[in-house]
Formats: C-alpha cells, sequence, structure tokens
C-alpha cells in the first residue's frame, strides 16, 4: 500500500544527490525487516509463550 510512494521518494532523493543508492538500499531492508517482525513476532510470542 505504501509501497509505491515510498519507492517514488527513494528514487527522488536518489536523483537529487540527497542520498547515495545505498542508504536508500539499507533503509529498505531496514524497513522491510521491521514490518516483517511486526507482523511476526507477536504470533511467535502467542504460539510459544507458555
Amino acid at each position: 500500500m505504501c509501497a509505491v510512494p515510498a519507492a517514488a521518494v527513494a528514487l527522488e532523493r536518489v536523483q537529487s544527490g540527497a542520498h547515495y543508492p545505498s542508504d536508500v538500499t539499507a533503509g529498505a531492508v531496514i524497513g522491510l525487516a521491521a514490518a516483517w517482525l511486526t507482523r511476526r513476532v507477536p504470533r511467535l510470542l502467542l504460539h510459544y509463550w507458555p
């Protein structure tokens, strides 16, 4: 849902010279990991918590 605007902002930041492509890639990886953890950890805690 937010992927299209986020990708547009990322491309604009690289094009304007505000960030290097590696900065944008690292930010995307961190964001995706945070989203995955946000969705996955509560389910794991409910499943394995005594």
